[in-house]
């Protein structure tokens, strides 16, 4: 049954490709977790949708910090990335915004220096595994990320949504190899659907936050070689 067929059917035709019910969480969801990109890791917008699994939070989380990565070889390209990955729920959220109050898609240009300057660019790399000062921050290939639960805020999020609005969540933290930040990023599944979105944009910035102050001149003078 094609899209429009389903526009034109009773809601009896239709109920059985729609999410409904009570949602929870995956066990395997809810432990600290090691996802691998595709290899090679996607250069474009088709690439990504092919190789990232909407329904599994986990693969949503890991190929955001992929997509936030990829802003700092071709914008067009991380940014189609973000959109495609990001829900519109936060539009006065700091960093990464869709649409929102303002009318205004993209990146706050505050970043837009970072991503020119290599003394910052560099940063989302330390996310990936194996990406250390010795080596420059170079992730191992293929690329993984490693992903740490967080429960505290999951709960906390599941008890303001789950039940009224019935939008499941899941917060992941990302931790830097540079100096150990730690950045949560919070995925979301809305009522009516199995899909899971990025829903905080500042876990696109908190990915630039700036851990140069530790970086020996030995571990910078490898970055870009």
């Amino acid at each position: 049954m094609g899209l429009f067929d389903k526009v034109m059917s009773s809601v009896n035709d239709v109920v059985s490709s729609v999410a409904g019910g009570n949602k929870s969480l995956k066990p395997e969801w809810t432990q600290d977790r090691r996802i691998q990109l595709a290899n090679p890791a996607p250069e474009s917008l088709e690439e990504l949708k092919a190789s990232v699994d909407v329904n599994d939070p986990g693969s949503v989380a890991a190929y955001w910090v992929y997509s936030v990565m990829c802003l700092t070889a071709d914008y067009d390209i991380g940014m189609s990335m973000m959109k495609y990955l990001f829900a519109d729920i936060e539009p006065f959220g700091r960093g990464f915004t869709e649409g929102g109050g303002a009318g205004r898609a993209g990146w706050d240009p505050y970043f837009n220096e970072r991503l020119k300057d290599d003394d910052y660019r560099w940063l989302p790399r330390a996310y990936f595994v194996g990406a250390v000062a010795s080596n420059g921050f170079h992730p191992d290939q293929p690329l993984a990320v490693q992903l740490y639960y967080n429960k505290p805020n999951t709960d906390t999020i599941n008890g303001q949504t789950l039940q009224q609005l019935g939008r499941l969540n899941v917060v992941y933290y990302v931790k830097s190899n540079a100096a150990g930040f730690q950045n949560n990023i919070e995925l979301s599944c809305f009522d009516g659907s199995d899909r899971f979105y990025v829903t905080k944009g500042t876990a696109s910035t908190g990915l630039f936050y700036d851990q140069r102050a530790g970086l020996t001149a030995e571990a910078r003078a490898k970055l870009w070689t």
